[in-house]
């Protein structure tokens, strides 16, 4: 039993979440979690806060797909989530937030209230999350194995999909710019087909 992935799935239900989207997001970005932790230095700890955010992401659609990002901050940040500490729900909370449109600001009073570890936090954890939700831009599920290669200048992201991926390659042309800011480095993607990556075995599973 876990009351933190409990609480978190009991809010994202309520409020209608599209599961296959969110679980897929959440696989994707754990992964993205792990195979860069020598750029972000983040404790795993912080993988499960990420996660979250990712099942919750959209929650804000259920008041409406104007502003969902914006909606989404505020629902977390007022249900009561009895599992985190306060710390918790505003890290989940601003990371959300940001998966889409303008980057985090200290003029937005619940990330400016943080702290400048956790707002630094929030970027690397945010940045992780917008390719994520890039990557499945067209809700499809198309991409079923990632890794990365770390590079002086950019992050290679390989992912494997038995088809080409126009929408998830243009949303991460739109989306990558807090990741550039973050670990200075561009994130390219790599398409595989599954046999190509059956034959060079390089590629982890996600999730």
């Amino acid at each position: 039993m876990n009351p933190k992935l409990d609480a978190i799935m009991e809010l994202a239900s309520r409020y209608q979440y599209n599961e296959r989207h969110a679980h897929q997001v959440e696989c994707l970005v754990g992964t993205l979690f792990l195979e860069l932790e020598e750029l972000h230095n983040l404790p795993r700890e912080d993988r499960k806060l990420l996660e979250y955010a990712a099942i919750l992401h959209d929650i804000g659609w259920y008041v409406s797909g104007r502003g969902h990002h914006r909606h989404t901050l505020m629902m977390i940040l007022q249900e009561p989530l009895p599992a985190f500490n306060r710390s918790e729900v505003t890290i989940i909370a601003n990371v959300a937030r940001y998966h889409r449109k303008v980057l985090p600001t200290i003029d937005h009073t619940a990330y400016g209230i943080l702290s400048e570890p956790d707002r630094q936090r929030v970027r690397q954890l945010a940045a992780l999350l917008r390719i994520a939700d890039a990557l499945d831009r067209s809700h499809k599920e198309l991409i079923k194995e990632l890794s990365c290669q770390i590079l002086d200048d950019r992050v290679i992201i390989r992912v494997v999909a038995e088809e080409e991926l126009p929408v998830e390659l243009a949303a991460v042309s739109r989306k990558a710019e807090l990741f550039r800011q973050v670990f200075q480095r561009d994130p390219v993607i790599e398409l595989q087909k599954p046999k190509q990556a059956t034959e060079e075995g390089v590629l982890e599973t996600v999730g």
